[in-house]
């Protein structure tokens, strides 16, 4: 359990400490109901900082992701579409039943993070995107094994909805 704080505390100090300006706060959908927050890190770079319930409240996670812009097509005369690309860590926590290992243990996961989407910023104050963000790394609970809970971001694209405050 300490691990599960110091990794909290962790990304914590990385939200405080980002030198930067705002550039959006939402929420984040799909297996999980995540509290999203982006904050530009550069000219075309951002980092995004999420954490929230999932699996239908079987669970806690956050993560914390620097993703680059990497094609800013022109596909419409409003608003911004973005391809982005990113790699970050991501953490956390498991509890009641586990219908992966047969157990009721607590349990609690660490990994890389990656993620790929297309954020649509409009002309007014809120950006959509779909994205794919899996943490891939060692699960811990009944034992060491791989984590199979948040590869299942693979499959399932998540949905976001953003206030920005650079419009």
């Amino acid at each position: 359990m300490k691990k599960v704080l110091m990794v909290f505390v962790l990304f914590s100090m990385c939200a405080l400490g980002a030198m930067a300006q705002h550039r959006a706060i939402g929420l984040r959908l799909s297996n999980a109901v995540e509290v999203s927050y982006q904050r530009e890190a550069g000219e075309a770079n951002f980092w995004e900082f999420d954490g929230g319930l999932w699996n239908f409240g079987n669970g806690a996670q956050a993560s914390a992701v620097y993703n680059w812009i990497i094609a800013s097509p022109e596909w419409s005369p409003k608003g911004e579409w973005n391809w982005y690309l990113g790699v970050g860590a991501g953490a956390g926590v498991v509890w009641g039943p586990n219908y992966h290992y047969d157990s009721e243990d607590i349990g609690c996961f660490v990994g890389v993070a990656g993620m790929l989407g297309l954020e649509y910023k409009f002309w007014f104050p809120l950006a959509v995107s779909a994205d794919f963000r899996p943490i891939i790394g060692p699960y811990f609970g009944d034992g060491v094994h791989f984590n199979p809970h948040l590869l299942g971001a693979l499959y399932w694209p998540t949905l976001s909805a953003r206030y920005t405050f650079n419009n």
